[in-house]
């Protein structure tokens, strides 16, 4: 019983994480200034990407990266030299003012807006605005930490230095098991998220790959970006699940039956499934879409955990999968179509079907 609903659960979401990551190009109506600000460097896209992800925490998701992404790149385009220009274009410490309307920074997100800053200010390895600063600081992680481990240390120096903001010190390229581990247990949803994209969406790496470029040259830029998608090097099976409510919900709404108590876990529970099938945690992401998106509306029709019903099975035709499943991606229109194969697929196969409960916890909170 155990291993016959896990196994489609697994499978389910790894075709799931497939049309996930399939082509993408942007992010449509979101992320407009990250996507198609001419005036914007790649090097400045990417620093955006990590602001936003930073304080993705508490809104809405379509605020942070329409209101929210308009409040970051006013910093960015501020050129802060120091903490108090920073905090000259933050009214009160919390609220950003974009034409007449207005962001709230909430709970600790200026303390890790300040963090990042706080560490390029103090990054002297190159000169530039803090967006040069913030690539050239990655390049040199990708440089130092590829191996076995290399998604794990990246992870480590990022959260240590963008997000905690301590000081520069040079790269150990030997941190110890216990220090892994202890940084392993630390909350750090959309620190993982950021990595995530970093590492596996089409149109964030496009924008990573130019920014390279553009810090280190041509040459440079392509080797450190080489090394970067090299899956011996930063392997994607060493990602942590950027896991919240929305994931855990639904890990307890569909493997409740067969993993013993409430699974209240769900990163280790990720990981765990993913060392037993080889592949990476981040595939389980798409429980937090379908929370996020679909539960909240209840629509257990289309869902290929509930009643499945939008699935076609037509041979041929287009998927409808992804642009119920994920409305705010753009696919390239050059790619070819995803087409309907399903006796390949185990949602044309109604492998998930009815797994979920409809009993979806609301009292888990962030």
């Amino acid at each position: 019983m155990r291993m016959e609903r896990v196994n489609r659960f697994v499978r389910v979401c790894i075709k799931l994480d497939e049309l996930r990551f399939a082509g993408t190009i942007d992010w449509d109506g979101l992320a407009k200034n990250i996507f198609h600000n001419p005036r914007l460097t790649a090097s400045d896209r990417v620093f955006l990407f990590w602001l936003c992800s930073m304080i993705d925490q508490f809104y809405q998701y379509t605020r942070i990266w329409t209101v929210g992404e308009a409040a970051m790149l006013k910093i960015i385009e501020s050129r802060p030299r120091d903490l108090s220009d920073l905090r000259g274009i933050i009214v009160d410490g919390k609220i950003i003012w974009i034409g007449d309307e207005r962001f709230i920074l909430v709970r600790d997100d200026l303390k890790r807006i300040e963090n990042t800053f706080k560490f390029l200010f103090g990054y002297s390895e190159i000169e530039g605005d803090p967006s040069i600063k913030f690539v050239h600081f990655l390049g040199e992680l990708t440089d130092r930490l590829g191996g076995a481990g290399g998604t794990l240390r990246f992870g480590y120096y990022v959260n240590k230095h963008l997000w905690q903001g301590e000081k520069y010190e040079s790269i150990d390229v030997n941190l110890s098991e216990r220090e892994l581990k202890r940084f392993l247990k630390s909350s750090r949803k959309r620190l993982w998220m950021f990595i995530m994209f970093l590492r596996r969406d089409p149109s964030i790496m496009r924008i990573f790959r130019d920014a390279l470029i553009e810090v280190y040259g041509q040459v440079g830029g392509n080797q450190l970006y080489n090394i970067w998608v090299d899956e011996e090097k930063f392997s994607t099976k060493e990602l942590e699940l950027p896991s919240d409510m929305w994931n855990q919900r639904l890990f307890d709404a569909l493997l409740r039956e067969v993993i013993e108590g409430k699974v209240n876990e769900a990163k280790k529970v990720a990981r765990e499934l993913a060392k037993e099938y080889n592949i990476s945690p981040t595939v389980f992401d798409v429980t937090f879409e379908l929370g996020a998106n679909i539960c909240v509306k209840q629509e257990c029709s289309k869902c290929p955990f509930g009643d499945n019903q939008l699935c076609s099975r037509a041979e041929g035709e287009i998927c409808p999968l992804t642009n119920w499943l994920y409305p705010y991606y753009r696919k390239d229109t050059s790619a070819p179509e995803l087409l309907c194969k399903p006796q390949n697929c185990p949602i044309g196969q109604d492998l998930g079907k009815n797994l979920c409960t409809r009993e979806i916890d609301k009292t888990i909170t962030h």
